[in-house]
């Protein structure tokens, strides 16, 4: 549950901060000096620092901008979208091209359609991907929790331990900020079984049947048998008690890192989607070489043009996936829209292509498998890059 609620408050700031930059507020007429810079005001917006000519020092004020920031639909989010669904091609080529007051920028539309999905995805699933309800994955994640208030109260006797004995101050600082890790990835945890619980109990409860025992302590082993179900966790954990936990990187301290987050694979796979959702924005830059190389001889393109193409794709995607994800919840609508859909974003690529760049059809239709290719290269560069992330974190 607590990580639905940091996901709408996340979606929520992130609205609010869009919203603050990209819509213009509707004043009447000002005139004399700006109270900012005192430059002469000619109309809603100070020509030289750009403050608004009215300022209101109203908590009433405060709450009804928050209102209408929270709720009011801009009207360049209805010439936004629509484009961007069904002409993308026409949205880049007209930003790129000077035509920007009319549409949400780039940027702004990334970090919403993005905010948008996190939340989707929280919403629908009732847990973290890769964590879903059900017995088996109940116990994984209480086995995870002992492990990690035992990691907890090691930590914690190891600060009073350094500080103790006059250990230095930057050994103590490292040890603290192992405790506060620790406490994080317990609170995600807790947080993770929680939302199960309730799952399981709302399909227990719309089944008739009996809720399954908590999680929490000795009732758990009466209450949860696995008989030969075996997660994925558990096969990790059996795997690396065979072999044992030998990461091999190069970088010795990276190893220790990884080495300890396998011993306890869900606090890894917590540690890795906090990753991805903090990390989204790394899809920009990794993107930018491959399109750069797709029109390293093509004269009048610079690189912002390449950041407008990429964030707009990347809002599609999101836009994309929350659709999938929301179809999903209605039975056996997935075999039948999933190909269509997939068939729909192949379409959409080429014509963002086309439009975006002013491409003719052949040009943009050999780019297209090109662009598909270094698409999935720099998606294992991204998961191979939040996987480190979030395994060192």
């Amino acid at each position: 549950m607590g990580t639905e609620i940091e996901a709408a408050g996340a979606a929520v700031t992130a609205g609010l901060v869009t919203s603050a930059i990209e819509r213009p507020e509707t004043r009447k007429q000002a005139h004399g000096p700006c109270i900012n810079c005192g430059a002469e005001l000619t109309g809603n917006y100070c020509a030289k620092c750009g403050q608004p000519a009215h300022v209101h020092r109203k908590l009433g004020h405060m709450a009804a901008e928050f209102l209408h920031n929270l709720f009011h639909l801009d009207t360049r989010a209805w010439r936004t979208l629509p484009l961007l669904l069904f002409r993308p091609g026409q949205l880049t080529h007209d930003y790129i091209h000077g035509k920007r007051a009319r549409y949400i920028s780039p940027l702004a539309m990334f970090l919403l359609s993005v905010f948008a999905m996190i939340l989707v995805f929280e919403a629908v699933g009732g847990s973290r991907i890769g964590v879903p309800g059900g017995e088996a994955e109940m116990e994984d994640l209480a086995t995870g929790v002992a492990e990690l208030e035992r990691e907890l109260v090691e930590a914690q006797a190891k600060v009073t331990e350094l500080e103790s004995s006059g250990a230095e101050t930057g050994d103590i600082n490292e040890a603290r900020g192992d405790v506060r890790d620790t406490e994080g990835a317990l609170r995600g945890l807790r947080a993770a079984l929680e939302a199960i619980k309730q799952n399981t109990a709302k399909e227990a409860g719309a089944s008739g049947a009996a809720p399954p025992a908590s999680a929490d302590g000795p009732a758990l082993e009466s209450g949860l048998k696995l008989d030969s179900d075996v997660s994925v966790y558990d096969e990790i954990r059996s795997a690396g008690e065979r072999e044992g936990w030998n990461a091999d990187t190069g970088w010795p301290a990276l190893d220790r890192k990884i080495e300890e987050n396998l011993r306890n694979p869900e606090l890894a796979v917590y540690k890795v989607q906090n990753a991805a959702d903090n990390f989204a924005f790394l899809l920009v830059p990794i993107s930018l070489p491959f399109v750069w190389l797709m029109f390293l001889w093509r004269r009048g393109v610079t690189l912002f043009d390449h950041v407008v193409y990429i964030l707009y794709s990347l809002s599609f995607v999101s836009l994309l996936l929350i659709g999938i994800a929301l179809l999903g919840l209605i039975p056996g609508a997935m075999g039948i829209v999933l190909t269509p859909l997939l068939l729909a974003a192949l379409v959409h690529s080429f014509f963002h292509l086309k439009g975006g760049y002013g491409l003719g059809w052949f040009s943009a239709m050999w780019r297209l498998p090109v662009q598909l290719i270094f698409s999935a290269i720099a998606l294992t560069i991204f998961l191979v890059a939040i996987l480190i992330l979030g395994l060192a974190g």
